[in-house]
């Protein structure tokens, strides 16, 4: 498997996209990006690709009258909330070129088609269609807080679900001859709907991961919700098509962090 010098020198590598964007912009980003950067070189690295200023993703900011470039860098996929930030922070600026970089990758057609609406949405905010808008994908996935360990802040509030609390609020809203007599009985289907897309959104970040360290993995699992991600990370259609390319072999083993617990 690759050591922790390339590991550490791929999480660098992937702020290119970002660094290319960066001359003359204003930078948005959001926290958990704002997190990754800090272990990659900070905001001195886009600081010195030459943009203009590094601030928040959030609508209470803007860009300057005389600044007519921004670079947005997002850790979600580019919907809800986060498009309305998106707006918010354009509208309320004199932009004339916006860039979205989003560490989702559009996987899907139906998503890909999604990204190029979001293209004249930009334009349309911006107030001319005329203007430049690009929404573009990075893995900004992981951060390499030492040697060899390796955090991703997005998924900080990622968390199994519980034997009693979680597997009860399940089966509420079941026919009682459909409840799950235990967490091994639900599927990523039958879990809530915003465990759902942060379950999928890890896979697809593992993936970008996997495939830019040319890691061929083979999956263990200690735990019900490991065995889910470790599932779907199996079956994901762009990562059978890598790992018949990938060279390098590693294993991949996730635990569940409720694995401790007794009850």
């Amino acid at each position: 498997m690759a050591g922790s010098p390339e590991l550490t020198a791929f999480c660098q590598k992937v702020w290119e996209p970002v660094l290319a964007k960066a001359r003359r912009a204003v930078v948005f980003m959001d926290t958990p990006c704002a997190e990754i950067l800090h272990w990659c070189g900070g905001a001195e690295m886009l600081l010195s690709a030459g943009a203009l200023n590094v601030k928040e993703f959030s609508s209470f900011e803007s860009g300057a009258p005389s600044q007519p470039k921004a670079v947005f860098v997002v850790s979600c996929a580019p919907r809800g909330r986060a498009v309305e930030v998106i707006r918010d922070v354009v509208s309320q600026s004199s932009f004339q070129y916006c860039v979205l970089v989003t560490a989702v990758s559009p996987g899907e057609p139906e998503d890909r088609a999604c990204y190029q609406q979001l293209e004249d949405k930009l334009c349309e905010w911006m107030g001319n269609m005329n203007y430049t808008a690009e929404v573009l994908w990075a893995p900004l996935l992981l951060a390499p807080v030492a040697p060899h360990l390796l955090l991703a802040p997005a998924f900080s509030s990622l968390f199994p679900l519980l034997p009693f609390q979680d597997l009860q609020g399940l089966n509420r809203s079941r026919p009682d001859k459909k409840r799950f007599p235990g967490l091994g009985d639900v599927d990523l289907s039958s879990m809530p709907h915003e465990l759902q897309l942060l379950i999928r959104k890890l896979v697809c970040g593992l993936h970008g991961f996997l495939e830019g360290t040319g890691l061929r993995e083979e999956c263990y699992a200690v735990g019900h919700l490991s065995r889910v991600i470790a599932g779907e990370l199996a079956n994901h259609p762009q990562a059978k098509i890598r790992r018949k390319n990938a060279q390098i072999k590693s294993s991949l083993v996730f635990i569940d962090r409720t694995s401790d617990l007794t009850v």
